[in-house]
């Protein structure tokens, strides 16, 4: 299998880690034949860190122009390789064969897309390790049924997909998240498989704080209900919360982690929380009484046609 392989990297004032990543990339048992960086306004001395690599393609675009989706169309369309992979700015792989494994099952004709395991960092939060434990597992899997929402799990974090299959169907630029998701459920759809792949690891994860874990799970709530119609009530909301909060004690208690957290986690899952519940307001407020409402309006007519 000789297959040309592009590393794309997006950035927005990631100078603090965008050099680890660099280094790592091109420290790997298999070489990228290009890797290209797609910039979206950064600050903080991001641009001169990259510049410091004469041998990456910096690409620059406008803050306002960006959505995932965009800059992500963006830089496959900068390059011929067969085999596009997608990695955060500040997601590290794991060890030298990290690209190797990523691309291997591209062997298959029928791949579209490979995506690998993200494993939190040492310093995660305990909310956030328990997440990213639950999620990413060590059993391979290959994803075919769209209509299965467990097949369309897909991550740009840490992603290869095959340029071919990208040409036929491009990253959706309107949605606010998600366009992973979404673009493994349309090439699903096509009859293409996409395959997990967790010896393809990285270090990833996000100690936020709290206003941008609403931010988020708000941004990527507006996604799925453009793709699903996702809605949620408030007695959703409570359930959403309450089990993440009791799953996280369990989880701080059985890994001996910091005892704080057992007061920190319901704060956390609170924001948390709040970014899914908010794009169904103020409608979250006022159908659950109107659901009540019509529920007595019907058991009238019920009764009489007894």
């Amino acid at each position: 299998m000789n297959l040309k392989t592009s590393i794309l990297i997006r950035t927005k004032n990631e100078a603090k880690d965008i050099a680890k990543t660099l280094n790592l990339v091109m420290d790997q048992s298999l070489q990228p034949d290009e890797v290209i960086v797609v910039d979206s306004g950064s600050t903080d001395g991001t641009i001169e860190v990259v510049q410091q690599h004469p041998d990456v393609r910096l690409i620059t675009m406008c803050p306002e122009d960006f959505t995932f989706g965009r800059s992500l169309n963006l830089g496959f369309a900068a390059t011929q390789a067969d085999i596009v992979v997608a990695l955060s700015a500040h997601a590290f792989p794991c060890d030298r064969d990290w690209l190797q494994h990523l691309v291997q099952p591209f062997a298959d004709p029928h791949v579209a897309g490979v995506y690998g395991k993200q494993v939190p960092h040492a310093d995660a939060y305990p909310p956030v390790e328990r997440d990213y434990r639950s999620f990413y597992h060590d059993q391979p899997r290959v994803q075919t049924n769209p209509n299965d929402l467990g097949d369309r799990t897909f991550s740009n974090a840490n992603a290869a997909m095959r340029r071919q299959s990208w040409e036929k169907r491009p990253f959706n630029e309107t949605l606010s998240g998600c366009e992973d998701v979404e673009w493994a459920w349309a090439i699903l759809a096509l009859g293409e498989k996409i395959v997990y792949a967790p010896e393809a690891a990285v270090y990833h994860s996000h100690n936020e704080p709290l206003r941008q874990v609403y931010k988020r799970t708000y941004r990527e709530t507006l996604a799925l209900q453009t793709l699903y119609g996702y809605d949620m009530g408030l007695r959703d909301a409570w359930k959403v919360w309450s089990k993440a909060v009791i799953a996280d004690w369990q989880f701080i208690l059985q890994h001996d982690k910091s005892r704080q957290w057992l007061l920190r986690s319901p704060l956390y899952r609170l924001f948390w929380t709040v970014g899914y519940l908010s794009p169904s307001l103020p409608a979250a407020l006022w159908k659950p009484f109107y659901r009540r409402w019509t529920r007595e309006q019907a058991a009238p007519n019920e009764a009489g046609s007894l």
